[in-house]
């Protein structure tokens, strides 16, 4: 953000709403105030996040209250629920595939923009910031059509077939960031992003449906319903793994020798390494999660026997 500062921040902010020229590439030597960029970008996606959280709360019903509500469940401790939740086998490999593919994709979050900016744009942040923001676009606009793709895949072969669909797809995709990160056709990187946005999509849909699965099952064994509990474990699980693989991210580039003094002259190993474990850390993490899928238990036939055993027991709901 080329001239921003506290000073001016309203009548910046104000542009950026009203002009296209707030949106277009600056000279090659410009240097941006990233982290003014940084904390205004997050503060207005914050901002929505809130306001989506609160439609959902007001407008969101539970279409099962009644039923739910009319059943009396024994009270259980908070640290007997965890210990509960974490002997389920099924959700033990669910966390595991959470993860590998978490922390792989978080490790390597710093990487892919570094690829952008200092080998794919020869360290010109102007033009690199650019394409990172078209890349963007490109990955909510992929995002946004991988959750039906996968949904209806889903439906057709089943959820842990899906998945494993998903982590196929996406070794695949890093397979190919090798030569879809290149300076010689620049845009092709758009395309890295976007089809690994799609896979995301796959994975956090079939994710979420899987783990009411695990409820369903836990429920069959135990007798209780314990959705908070496993929402709860899953959250705190996937954020502290995804903050670990985050940090991870900065010893590696300092391993790997990069000095953001030296702009786009970067030396050869180090952009070797870059491009290198861009695709190896996350496809080591996704071989991890498809053991981990071969070890999950509630394929689609086994989720049509829990259901009607559940029904059997408590009735339609």
């Amino acid at each position: 953000w080329v001239g921003a500062d506290y000073t001016n921040l309203g009548s910046r902010l104000r542009l950026l709403f009203t002009t296209s020229s707030a949106w277009s590439a600056t000279v090659a030597d410009a240097k941006p105030n990233v982290l003014l960029g940084a904390q205004v970008f997050c503060s207005m996606a914050g901002i929505i996040m809130v306001v989506a959280g609160l439609v959902c709360v007001f407008l969101v019903r539970e279409r099962y209250y009644g039923n739910l509500v009319a059943r009396h469940q024994t009270k259980v401790s908070i640290k007997e629920t965890l210990w509960q939740t974490l002997r389920c086998q099924p959700f033990r490999m669910q966390v595991v595939m959470n993860l590998a593919y978490g922390m792989g994709l978080s490790m390597v979050s710093t990487l892919g923009l570094t690829d952008t900016l200092y080998y794919v744009c020869r360290g010109n942040l102007s033009v690199g910031n650019q394409w990172n923001f078209k890349m963007g676009i490109m990955g909510m606009v992929m995002g946004t059509l991988g959750v039906p793709t996968f949904a209806f895949i889903a439906r057709r072969i089943g959820k842990r077939r899906a998945m494993m669909c998903v982590f196929l797809c996406a070794i695949a995709v890093f397979v190919a960031t090798w030569w879809l990160y290149t300076p010689e056709i620049v845009w092709l990187q758009i395309f890295a992003t976007g089809l690994i946005a799609f896979i995301g999509a796959g994975f956090w849909t079939l994710w979420g449906s899987m783990t009411a699965d695990v409820v369903d099952y836990d429920e069959l064994k135990g007798g209780n319903r314990r959705e908070g509990a496993f929402a709860s474990s899953n959250s705190w699980i996937n954020k502290f793994g995804m903050a670990i693989g985050a940090g991870i991210s900065f010893f590696i580039l300092d391993w790997i020798g990069f000095d953001a003094k030296l702009g786009g002259n970067q030396t050869e190993h180090t952009l070797f390494m870059v491009r290198f474990l861009l695709a190896v850390i996350p496809i080591a993490g996704l071989c991890l999660a498809l053991v981990a899928l071969t070890r999950f238990p509630l394929s689609q036939e086994r989720m049509a026997e829990i259901r009607a055993q559940l029904e059997a027991k408590r009735g339609k709901v």
